[in-house]
């Protein structure tokens, strides 16, 4: 019963600081003494629990050093003009008769570049909401489609914090890992431009404004050059080089172009990579372009450490074994899939975040997945299949009010228009099913 209470308040207090707009760290924090103090109750001593506690968050060690990568490489590229030249190449390219296949197709590619749900919407997706106020255009349909886009780099791209949280928590190596999640990614690609195609003609943009682009290229230095960091990035992945190394190659050459390119002082680079990049209030693009930096990534550290350090809690109580033992009787492959689902839509709802999401559905699925021998690479894709792709069609899981607060639209107006959140789930259930059901007749 205590632990049901625990599960009932811990619960309400996340979804009441999400809904109240603060920070789900207090949340965290809050949740952890509670299930901490329920543990101490039921016989785990202090040591015991700071054990348990500790091994948790040791698990976030791997991810806590991308974090780090990720706030250097950002800052890195906004103020080399990289990530500004990015967003005014795809401006470039805008048809404005084929507006919400651009916005999903440009947030796409941003994303991937920048691993970041939200660093892609609150740049990109700043821009192409911008405009579809502007253009008249549906703004849960315009939602939809960015929020789609944010989504397909935060599950697949070498820069992903979250990719390195799903291959730490399953033993994965990340980038066997990221080949499975692209492959599986072609079809809901194809599909979801398709419906983003057929809604574009129905909402096309009716007002296209050059002041974004005028104001970009007023500011930075706008060439091909510029564009190095991030092809740096793109290469090397290719070619499956260290993505540490990756960044670290990045940065320096954000550093580079930053001072020659952009004509930089070597004091604000520091600056930039450790606060992160800010322009001058007055200047139009001061909402649009800014974050990156060191410290942008303390909050989300923190988030996955309390996440990771709870879920150690939470096992040391034997939750996740009984909540595994739920499943005891759901044995192959399709039913092991509905399972992970099934737990991933309640973790989703219950953590509030996309971390707690991954971190506690790995850890209540491992033995499942173990029992029926399913490769560990399945379970990495079926948990990015889910838990990473399902958190954002939670109105109230940070992983949709980050994204939806930044574009300023209805939370839960844009999620029937994020076609690629579930089209991917859907496309995947699909293909193990038919390629269970060609192995079965082979062997009759």
């Amino acid at each position: 019963m205590a632990i049901l209470i625990g599960f009932v308040l811990s619960f309400t207090i996340l979804l009441l600081g999400v809904l109240k707009g603060f920070w789900i760290g207090y949340g965290l924090i809050l949740s952890f003494i509670i299930f901490s103090t329920i543990s101490y109750r039921m016989g785990n001593n202090f040591n015991i629990l700071k054990s348990h506690a500790l091994n948790g968050g040791k698990r976030a060690f791997v991810v806590l050093k991308m974090f780090v990568l990720i706030g250097l490489v950002t800052g890195a590229w906004y103020i080399s003009g990289t990530i500004p030249s990015i967003v005014y190449y795809c401006m470039k390219l805008l048809n404005p008769q084929f507006y919400i296949i651009f916005a999903f197709l440009s947030s796409a590619v941003v994303s991937y570049m920048l691993g970041t749900s939200t660093g892609t919407a609150s740049t990109m997706g700043v821009v192409l909401i911008v405009m579809a106020r502007g253009g008249n255009v549906d703004l849960s349909i315009a939602g939809g489609a960015i929020i789609s886009g944010c989504y397909v780099g935060d599950r697949a791209s070498p820069m992903s914090s979250c990719t390195s949280l799903q291959a730490n928590q399953t033993n994965t190596e990340l980038y066997p890992l990221l080949n499975r999640l692209r492959k599986t990614s072609i079809i809901p690609l194809l599909l979801t431009s398709l419906f983003y195609i057929v809604l574009s003609l129905e909402n096309p943009l009716t007002v296209l404004g050059n002041s974004i682009t005028l104001d970009i290229q007023n500011n930075f230095e706008i060439n091909f050059i510029v564009l190095l960091p991030a092809i740096i990035m793109l290469v090397l992945s290719t070619f499956k080089y260290d993505v540490k190394k990756s960044m670290l190659i990045s940065i320096i050459a954000g550093i580079i172009i930053a001072l020659v390119a952009q004509k930089a002082a070597f004091s604000e680079i520091i600056k930039t990579l450790i606060w992160g990049f800010k322009m001058e209030e007055s200047n139009p693009l001061y909402h649009i372009l800014k974050g990156g930096g060191l410290f942008s990534m303390l909050k989300a550290g923190i988030v996955v450490f309390i996440s990771c350090s709870m879920a150690g809690v939470l096992e040391g109580m034997g939750i996740f074994y009984k909540v595994s033992s739920l499943f005891k009787n759901f044995t192959g492959r399709i039913k092991v899939l509905l399972a992970t689902a099934i737990t991933s839509i309640a973790t989703a709802c219950f953590g509030g975040n996309q971390s707690i999401a991954i971190v506690m559905t790995s850890q209540i699925m491992n033995r499942i997945y173990e029992e029926n021998k399913i490769d560990k690479y399945d379970f990495a894709t079926d948990i990015s299949n889910t838990a990473v792709l399902f958190s954002p069609m939670i109105p109230w899981n940070i992983a949709n009010l980050l994204v939806s607060t930044a574009l300023d639209v209805d939370p839960v107006k844009i999620v029937p228009f994020a076609f690629y959140l579930y089209i991917t789930f859907i496309v995947y259930y699909i293909g193990i099913r038919l390629r269970l059901n060609k192995h079965k007749v082979q062997t009759q």
